[in-house]
């Protein structure tokens, strides 16, 4: 598989298995939305996404950068003139006007002004207002956005395109404030200036992602909320979501997303289970650390380095105590699988130690329902791989990126039910 073949890959992953968790539920942080009907994608989130887009982005950005952008358009106004033509003459109106008054030196005329009350200016008014709107929203019902400078960005720019004279104008009337109609974006194309195509293209986005169309969705996510991870983190948050799913198919229970993904909280739920991304775990005290941890912990001291606690990829949790890990490995380049798996089991025990200092025997059983995923497997091992352990039977789960396409962890969600939920509760 070439590297373009498998970036494409886990950033289509990564996308599809946002969509099939949101066909399910979602919540905004705290506040859950409505409840949609199967296959019902929920709205509030996507349009979230929508504004935060690169058109969106485009639109605000020219009309603050490049305001003379914004055209003007002719308009004509009826008015009467005595002996002076100022304008083109109505001649209906006039000879009705003169019978009226007797007045032969009186014309009705249509004199032309100049307004930014146009359909192309409508639109860019409410896609941003409308962007604006939906983003002040967002920080009421979530107030940790806050705490995140590039959503302070955005808001900024919105706000300042905002205060353009044209567009407080257009946006401060009725008629500004209604959602643009066909003639309004037939209006927009002819006017052929790049922003009214780019508000175009905007405002269709906006409303094929409320149609469903899955290729809107798609590239409206790949805009936002995917565009700054690095593919490690795709590879992270695919691995996170496909595990969401499958615990869902197995119990029939709704995935219950999380936005925005950050650590600290899950980024989904499936009834009792919890799914982190970036979960961290405590390290243990020093009286708990083998001969050689401990002498790697005093050369960093020594140096001036304080280690901090470690971030395992992705952490199932039943009822918040972590059952299940695992870790991610992204690389382009065969010569480094072998060594990244490695990785991966050094960083796998050192978690289950940390998490069970006290416990070899709970150790060994975390590492047991936990997996190792890597870009692409090559020869390494079938999955999953098994073997005994004296009384205790291991199964680490190990797939890569093609594998998740497939389902691979259906069968490490079996093991994992059967492991700690009754029968009876599995669908």
């Amino acid at each position: 598989m070439s590297t373009q073949e498998l970036r494409h890959l886990v950033t289509d992953l990564c996308l599809h298995g946002i969509i099939r968790c949101l066909r399910e539920n979602a919540n905004q942080g705290e506040y859950q939305f409505y409840r949609g009907i199967s296959n019902t994608l929920n709205l509030e989130i996507l349009r979230y996404y929508w504004a935060l887009s690169d058109d969106i982005e485009e639109v605000a950005s020219t009309v603050l950068e490049s305001p003379r952008r914004l055209t003007t358009a002719i308009t004509y106004d009826e008015v009467e003139r005595f002996g002076e033509i100022t304008g083109s003459i109505n001649a209906g109106a006039t000879v009705l006007a003169q019978a009226r008054t007797l007045n032969p030196t009186l014309f009705v005329v249509l004199e032309p002004n100049s307004t930014a009350h146009s359909e192309p200016n409508q639109l860019v008014a409410w896609i941003l207002s409308e962007a604006l709107h939906i983003l002040l929203s967002a920080r009421r019902v979530y107030k940790p956005l806050n705490r995140f400078e590039w959503f302070h960005n955005k808001l900024s720019l919105l706000e300042n395109a905002m205060r353009n004279e044209m567009l407080r104008d257009i946006i401060s009337t009725s008629t500004g404030r209604k959602r643009p109609t066909q003639a309004v974006l037939r209006a927009a194309s002819k006017a052929r200036v790049p922003i009214y195509q780019v508000a175009i293209q905007a405002f269709d986005l906006l409303e094929n992602i409320e149609k469903g169309q899955e290729e809107a969705i798609m590239k409206c996510l790949s805009q936002t909320l995917i565009a700054s991870l690095e593919y490690w983190q795709r590879l992270e948050l695919a691995t996170a979501l496909q595990a969401a799913q499958a615990l869902s198919v197995r119990l029939k229970e709704p995935v219950q997303l999380s936005f925005p993904f950050v650590a600290g909280r899950p980024i989904a739920k499936i009834g009792c289970f919890q799914v982190y991304w970036q979960y961290s775990v405590p390290q243990r005290p020093d009286e708990k650390l083998e001969l050689t941890e401990r002498w790697a912990r005093e050369i960093a001291k020594t140096i001036g380095v304080n280690t901090s606690d470690s971030r395992a990829d992705i952490a199932i949790c039943l009822n918040d105590q972590v059952i299940s890990i695992f870790e991610c490995k992204y690389f382009e380049s065969r010569s480094s699988a072998a060594q990244a798996i490695v990785d991966a089991s050094i960083q796998l025990s050192r978690y289950a130690r940390d998490l069970f200092p006290d416990s070899v025997s709970e150790a060994e059983e975390l590492i047991a329902n936990s997996g190792i995923i890597v870009a692409q497997r090559y020869s390494y091992g079938a999955t999953p791989f098994e073997e005994e352990t004296g009384a205790y039977h291991r199964l680490i789960c190990f797939s890569d990126i093609e594998g998740l396409k497939n389902n691979a962890l259906w069968n490490w969600v079996d093991q994992l039910l059967l492991r700690y939920l009754p029968t009876s509760a599995i669908g």
